[in-house]
C-alpha cells in the first residue's frame, strides 16, 4: 500500500515503463458518453440534474431538449433497459460511464446498467471525472483499486487485451502532471496485472506516450461559428496529427465527434452548434471514415444539460440514433489503418551509440516536474539521467558540475525556487552555473523559470534566459535554450 509520495526516480521509472504499452490492432469500436446522475421524485425521491419541469409544456430549465421518456430517474430499470435497446439497435459498443467518486449518487445505477449492457450485448467502462485531492497521484489509487475490484469483473465491463478501460476526463488530466498519472498507472499495473486500459483527455504527444490512448471530450471549440460543409474538414484537421501519432506510438486513436452543443440553458453567455437538421452530425461521421480511427466516441449519449444527446427526444426524435446505425456498420467495415511506429529521434542506431559513448561516466540531472518531449528523448536515446528533488538542488555540495555535467530543465513554465529558505533554489542553480555548469533549458512551454512558487516571477534571466540563439554543443558556465 503506497503512503508516501512518490519520489522524482518513481516518476521518471514509470514514465519509462509506459513505453512499453502497445496496441496492434485493437478492436473497432463505436462508443457513447453516458450520464447516470438524474433523478426524479417518483425513483429518488427529489428532482437530480432536472430543474423546472414542465411535462405538460415539454420544459425543462436545465435541458436544451426534452426527452422522449420524460424527466427520468437514472436508477430506474425500465429506463436503463430502453437507453440499452436504443444503443444495440443504432450499433453502439457501449457506454462510457461519468463516474464521480466512490460512493456518490452517480454510482448507484451502475450494477444496473452493467446488468442490463450484459442483457443487450454491450459494453461498459467509467469515465474519471476528477482526482480527489489535486496534486497527489496517491489519491488515485483507492478509486482504482474500487473501480478494478467492484465493477471491471463484471461480464459487460470493457476489457481491451485483458485491461479494463478507463477514460481520464481533462479535468482529471488537469489535477496531476504526466509523470504522476504514469507512476499511477504503473503503481496500479503492479497491484492488478496487467493494469488498466487509460485513455487521456487530451491529443497532445506527450500524453500518447503515457496513456494507452488518446481522445477529446468534445470538438465544439473547433466547430463553433462552422457553416455546415465546413464541419468535416474543420474535424479531419482537429484529429488528423492525433490518430497518426497514436498509431506510430502503438496507442488508441478515439475520434470524438458530435451532434451539436448547446449549453446556453446552463451558462452565460455558453456555446451553441447548430445540428443543420441532423446534417452535423453525418458530417462528423464523414469525418470518422476519412481518418478511421480506432474507436469512435459519441458525445453524448444522455447529456441533456449541453444539448448533445442522441438519446430520442420531442424536438429531434430518433433522428441520430438512424444515423448512428446508418454509419456504425461502414466504419466497422474500412479496411485496418497502416500502424508505422516512428521513433522519437532521427538518429541512427551509430549516431545513438556514439552519443552514448561521449555521455560515459557524466550524468544528466533532471529538475523536478519535468514534463516536455526533451525529457522522453533522453528516455528513449538511453543517455544517463538522475531524477532530481528540490531538497536535493539545494543540498550542500550536491549540485556541482562534477557530479552533474549538465541540467536539463523540461517542466512548463513553473518552478519551487524555495525550499529551506527563500530563493535557496535559484543562489543553488547560480552557483552551479558559475562553477562551469551546464543547464539546459528545454520547456514543454514558452516561458521557463516563470512562475516561481506559483507565482508570476520572471526569473530566468538570473539563469541567462532567454537566449535567441543556441549552439550545437553546450559550453561550460553556460545556458543553453
Amino acid at each position: 500500500m503506497q503512503t508516501r509520495e512518490p519520489s522524482q526516480t518513481e516518476l521518471l521509472q514509470a514514465l519509462r515503463a509506459r513505453a512499453s504499452v502497445r496496441y496492434n490492432a485493437p478492436p473497432r469500436l463505436v462508443l457513447a458518453f453516458y450520464y447516470g446522475w438524474y433523478g426524479a421524485p417518483e425513483v429518488s425521491g427529489k428532482w437530480l440534474h432536472w430543474e423546472s419541469v414542465d411535462a405538460q409544456r415539454k420544459r425543462i430549465a436545465t435541458s436544451t431538449h426534452y426527452p422522449v421518456l420524460g424527466a427520468y430517474d437514472s436508477n430506474d430499470p425500465k429506463v436503463l433497459e430502453q437507453h440499452c435497446q436504443w444503443a444495440r439497435a443504432a450499433g453502439l459498443d457501449g457506454f462510457i460511464y461519468s463516474w464521480w467518486g466512490i460512493g456518490g449518487y452517480e454510482e448507484k445505477p451502475l450494477p444496473r446498467l452493467l446488468d442490463a449492457a450484459q442483457r443487450h450485448r454491450l459494453k461498459v467502462c467509467l469515465y474519471y471525472e476528477q482526482v480527489p485531492q489535486p496534486g497527489d497521484p496517491r489519491s488515485v489509487l483507492p478509486d482504482l483499486r474500487h473501480i478494478l475490484r467492484q465493477f471491471a469483473p463484471h461480464p459487460a465491463y470493457l476489457k481491451v487485451q485483458e485491461r479494463p478501460v478507463l477514460f481520464v476526463y481533462g479535468r482529471a488530466m488537469e489535477q496531476l502532471s504526466l509523470a504522476q498519472w504514469a507512476w499511477a498507472l504503473e503503481t496500479i499495473r503492479a497491484e492488478f496485472p496487467p493494469g488498466v486500459c487509460a485513455i487521456g483527455d487530451s491529443l497532445g504527444r506527450n500524453a500518447a506516450r503515457v496513456f494507452d490512448g488518446v481522445h477529446t471530450y468534445n470538438p465544439v471549440g473547433a466547430l463553433e461559428g462552422k457553416p455546415l460543409d465546413a464541419i468535416q474538414p474543420t474535424l479531419e484537421a482537429y484529429y488528423r496529427e492525433a490518430i497518426q501519432t497514436a498509431g506510430e506510438l502503438g496507442r488508441i486513436a478515439c475520434m470524438t465527434i458530435i451532434p451539436a452543443y448547446d449549453d446556453t440553458k446552463i451558462r452565460t453567455p455558453g456555446i451553441r452548434t447548430d445540428r443543420f437538421g441532423g446534417g452535423a452530425y453525418r458530417k462528423g461521421w464523414d469525418a470518422v471514415l476519412s481518418l478511421n480511427p480506432d474507436w469512435v466516441l459519441i458525445t453524448s449519449f444522455n447529456e441533456w444539460h449541453e444539448g448533445s444527446e442522441i438519446e430520442p427526444s420531442v424536438e429531434h426524435g430518433e433522428r441520430e440514433l438512424r444515423t448512428t446505425a446508418e454509419y456504425a456498420p461502414r466504419f466497422k467495415r474500412l479496411p485496418e489503418r497502416p500502424r508505422i511506429a516512428t521513433p522519437l529521434t532521427a538518429l541512427t542506431g551509430e549516431a545513438v551509440a556514439a552519443l552514448r559513448r561521449a555521455w560515459e561516466g557524466k550524468t544528466i540531472g533532471v529538475l523536478p516536474d519535468a514534463q516536455s518531449e526533451a525529457l522522453f528523448w533522453l528516455l528513449q536515446v538511453g543517455l544517463p539521467v538522475e531524477a532530481l528533488e528540490y531538497a536535493d538542488v539545494v543540498a550542500p555540495n550536491r549540485l556541482t558540475p562534477t557530479r552533474y555535467a549538465a541540467l536539463v530543465y523540461a517542466g512548463g513554465e513553473g518552478y519551487r525556487a524555495s525550499v529551506n529558505t527563500p530563493d535557496d533554489v535559484d543562489r543553488a542553480l547560480e552557483a552551479y552555473l558559475q562553477a562551469g555548469g551546464v543547464l539546459l533549458a528545454l520547456p514543454s512551454a514558452p516561458l521557463p523559470f516563470y512562475y516561481a512558487d506559483g507565482k508570476a516571477a520572471n526569473r530566468a534571466g538570473k539563469f541567462g534566459l532567454p537566449i535567441a540563439v543556441s549552439a550545437e554543443r553546450a559550453e561550460a558556465g553556460k545556458t543553453g535554450f
